[in-house]
């Protein structure tokens, strides 16, 4: 088999992360190594001081290779990127990079902390793949002051009342950079018509992929749901808790993350005699545990989600959904492997009944969930799609 060398740029990468676009970029660098290419990951520590502004977790060493940039300005630099759209640190390590490596490739993830000028530097052909809104929204979340849908395209507005800088580096040349992307690629069909729409930029649908899971020791046995993500409203938790209590349900629910609404999960906790469970932030493999013997995982979202990594891993347990209707989440149940309910709190707590009381409905879903894991969201699917669209670039 023929090899490449690769080059990824990301923001974040594992374990100086946040959210799914990272994991989803370290399975892709490994899964390559894996078939014997050449892998190289440039990222930001600085980035990950600004959002976090924690003690660092030490890093494992693996078989991809990682340049970590790190500056004397530390979390000020990534501010400056978001400022200025340019990061100067980044580009001269990418410029180091690529020419001492020579890639067959670069694929750039989620760079909105390394600003947009690193598209062009480096004459390999490049991919990009948009985990996120960022190419089309400042906040990289459509939601208008944080707080609801955006239904409009007044960005300047919406920054100021977000308590955010206006990106005013967002003109032409941020469209000469991405003229630079020979190939982008969208992890949904929503994404791909939200890229068309406003931008007129034409993209690959190739659905996010998670490794065959491995489970190290049995999940729980009491019946439980389970909600996995940052505890913010946007995800629709906040409905959640309130649609798992009016629903009467027997079953646990399990709340896996950390964020600002960790006091009402403990709150919904008392006033329920412990049937709300805070896990808190758990590993990959304590998160699939809990998974693995859920009714069902449910992501409720009120923001217009995209792929989510931790729908694919439930997937691939043969675990069923229940997700709102927002962004590429019915995508992901087709089949069917899941429910899309209304984001209110009658309609999840209805749905909430359904998964608990309808046994054949849930085990023919289950069953379903594993057949769509394996038809959609298998490493070797993806990779093969992967390589055909990055050789045809080079």
């Amino acid at each position: 088999m023929e090899t490449s060398c690769i080059v990824m740029t990301s923001t974040f990468y594992p374990p100086f992360h946040l959210g799914g676009d990272a994991v989803h970029v370290k399975y892709l660098a490994e899964e390559l190594v894996r078939q014997g290419h050449e892998v190289h990951v440039l990222h930001s520590l600085d980035a990950y001081d600004l959002k976090c502004r924690g003690h660092r977790p030490r890093a494992a060493r693996g078989e991809v290779s990682t340049y970590p940039v790190e500056t004397s300005m530390g979390a000020a630099s990534a501010a400056m990127a978001y400022l200025t759209g340019s990061n100067r640190a980044a580009q001269r390590e990418l410029s180091r990079l690529v020419s001492r490596v020579r890639p067959d490739w670069i694929h750039h993830h989620n760079i909105s902390l390394l600003g947009h000028e690193i598209l062009g530097i480096g004459r390999a052909p490049k991919l990009y793949t948009a985990h996120d809104h960022w190419l089309i929204c400042p906040r990289n979340d459509m939601l208008y002051r944080g707080r609801e849908e955006c239904m409009g395209r007044d960005c300047a507005a919406c920054l100021i009342l977000s308590g955010r800088p206006p990106q005013m580096w967002r003109d032409h040349s941020f469209s000469r950079n991405l003229e630079e992307i020979g190939q982008t690629i969208a992890p949904s069909h929503y994404m791909a018509g939200m890229l068309l729409e406003y931008l007129g930029l034409r993209s690959e649908v190739l659905p996010n992929f998670a490794p065959r899971p491995e489970i190290a020791r049995p999940g729980p046995t009491t019946p439980h749901f389970v909600f996995a993500g940052v505890l913010e409203k946007h995800k629709g938790l906040d409905i959640l808790l309130r649609a798992y209590i009016a629903s009467g349900v027997e079953a646990e629910l399990h709340v896996l993350g950390r964020g600002s609404l960790e006091q009402q999960v403990d709150a919904c906790a008392s006033q329920t005699g412990g049937k709300v469970r805070n896990r808190g932030f758990l590993q990959r493999s304590e998160v699939l545990s809990e998974l693995s013997s859920a009714l069902c995982l449910v992501t409720p979202s009120s923001c217009r989600e995209n792929s989510p990594l931790v729908c694919i891993e439930a997937l691939s347990l043969g675990v069923p959904l229940l997700v709102s209707p927002r962004g590429g989440l019915p995508e992901l149940v087709s089949g069917p492997c899941g429910l899309v309910a209304d984001l209110t709190v009658d309609g999840l707590a209805s749905a909430l009944r359904m998964f608990e009381e309808e046994t054949a409905m849930r085990n023919t879903m289950a069953a379903n969930a594993r057949r769509r894991y394996d038809e959609m969201h298998a490493p070797e699917r993806y990779i093969a799609h992967y390589l055909r669209l990055a050789g045809g670039l080079s």
